[in-house]
């Protein structure tokens, strides 16, 4: 029992300390680019979900872009915390009908965001899409970390 408790406490430590690996690689290469382009409050590449908006303003060169790239995230952040409290079955599959198709919506727009930031800062544009949807995301950070030095495609 008790190496099993171990294994499990090493697999949580290893997810952990790559996931923050994961966003601090993506939290800098964003607050890079957001300081090159002049963005206004860069320091915002470092907070959880509003980052977003750096990403989207970025991409986009639109507010209400990078807006609703936050918004998005955010709603499917209390979607899914919902969820854990809903009693009545029916809400619940209601409840998780509408959060997949939001994880869709949201995971294509996060996509096509990094898609557009790659076309600006890469030659790699299509090879750094392709495996980033086929690593699910994992991807994602570390290439913006690597283009965060390149400058504007043209």
């Amino acid at each position: 029992m008790t190496t099993l408790v171990f294994l499990v406490i090493m697999i949580y430590f290893i997810f952990f300390v790559f996931g923050f690996i994961s966003y601090a690689f993506n939290s800098y290469g964003l607050y890079e680019i957001a300081k090159k382009e002049n963005i206004k409050n860069p320091y915002i590449a470092w907070i959880p979900y509003i980052n977003r908006y750096i990403l989207g303003k970025i991409a986009f060169k639109s507010v209400i872009n990078a807006i609703m790239l936050v918004l998005l995230n955010i709603i499917e952040l209390i979607l899914l915390s919902v969820i854990l409290f809903v009693k009545s079955i029916e809400v619940l599959y209601l409840f998780v009908i509408i959060s997949l198709v939001l994880s869709i919506v949201v995971t294509v727009y996060t996509y096509f965001a990094r898609y557009k930031l790659y076309k600006k800062y890469s030659k790699s544009t299509i090879i750094m899409t392709i495996l980033d949807v086929v690593s699910c995301g994992i991807l994602g950070p570390f290439f913006i970390f690597a283009i965060r030095n390149n400058e504007e495609n043209k």
